[in-house]
């Protein structure tokens, strides 16, 4: 009687002894990994890399943490909240096109799939590569991230690789191009005003120089001299009254030319180089 109500006795026994055993150990495990969660992420807050770090302490701020670690993880997790940066991914094509369909990977690492959830990221501060691939193609940026950078958009540009780049014309080159082919009246006509100007010039100086050679017992008004008929000044009076109507004419005609070419220039239609060529039929000869 007795060895049959023993038994039962010891495998109850036993049971509550297991059970009592399984959550003790299963508590144990736990404080060691937040114990080891809470000094993984100190380590990695040192070394720089924040963002880990953040997830590091969120994982030691649960519940079924020791009060003292859980505390301390959601304060420092608080506080790498408000350092690590934030980013935001796009891809454009050349006419601006959103290309939602990109896979970005950050330092080799892939990040993202698609861009058309509109997500932020958190990466770490400092230098970091990130690469965009669509359809084939690839292209990269490289960005510098300092503490406390919140979203910041990160957009990578897909050009057509297979359409010839466009040149775009230095400003030199503009400049020089709008000024050839700029309105402008021929310069003939200012040729012709420029011979008119010599031609009174020179007429003036042979007036004045023929004026001059006459004798003062001579008169150019009255074409008298008040000498012997036979007296040298006579000669010298008709020499100069020739040079002088010369000059007077030249002048004269000089004058007449300038007021014409200039008059000329002002009154003909401005046109441009090209209007030119084609109303004369060919090439275009400018002075």
């Amino acid at each position: 009687m007795s060895m049959r109500t023993s038994f039962p006795l010891f495998v109850s026994a036993g049971l509550l002894i297991a059970v009592s055993l399984v959550p003790r150990t299963s508590a144990a495990g736990a404080r060691e990994e937040c114990v080891e969660s809470h000094g993984r992420a100190q380590d990695l807050r040192e070394r720089g890399q924040l963002a880990r770090a953040r997830q590091t302490f969120l994982t030691c701020a649960q519940s079924s943490c020791p009060t003292v670690v859980q505390q301390d993880c959601a304060r420092f997790s608080e506080e790498l909240a408000q350092l690590v940066p934030t980013v935001t991914f796009g891809a454009r094509d050349a006419n601006a096109a959103d290309l939602p369909t990109t896979t970005v990977y950050v330092d080799d690492a892939l990040v993202a799939t698609r861009l058309d959830d509109g997500r932020t990221y958190e990466l770490d501060p400092g230098k970091h590569v990130i690469r965009y691939v669509h359809d084939g193609k690839e292209t990269s940026l490289k960005v510098v991230l300092n503490q406390g950078e919140r979203g910041r958009l990160l957009v990578a540009t897909f050009l057509d690789r297979s359409a010839p780049p466009k040149r775009e014309a230095a400003p030199a080159d503009t400049a020089e191009a709008a000024t050839s082919n700029e309105a402008r009246r021929p310069l003939f006509p200012l040729v012709v005003a420029g011979i008119g100007a010599a031609a009174a010039i020179t007429g003036g100086a042979l007036f004045a120089v023929g004026s001059s050679s006459v004798p003062d017992a001579c008169s150019m008004s009255t074409k008298e001299c008040a000498t012997a008929p036979n007296d040298p000044a006579i000669g010298k009076a008709e020499s100069g009254v020739r040079l002088a109507n010369t000059g007077l004419a030249v002048g004269i005609g000089g004058a007449v030319t300038l007021l014409g070419g200039l008059v000329w220039y002002l009154v003909q239609p401005a046109s441009t180089p090209d209007s030119r060529r084609a109303r004369i039929g060919g090439p275009l000869f400018t002075f």
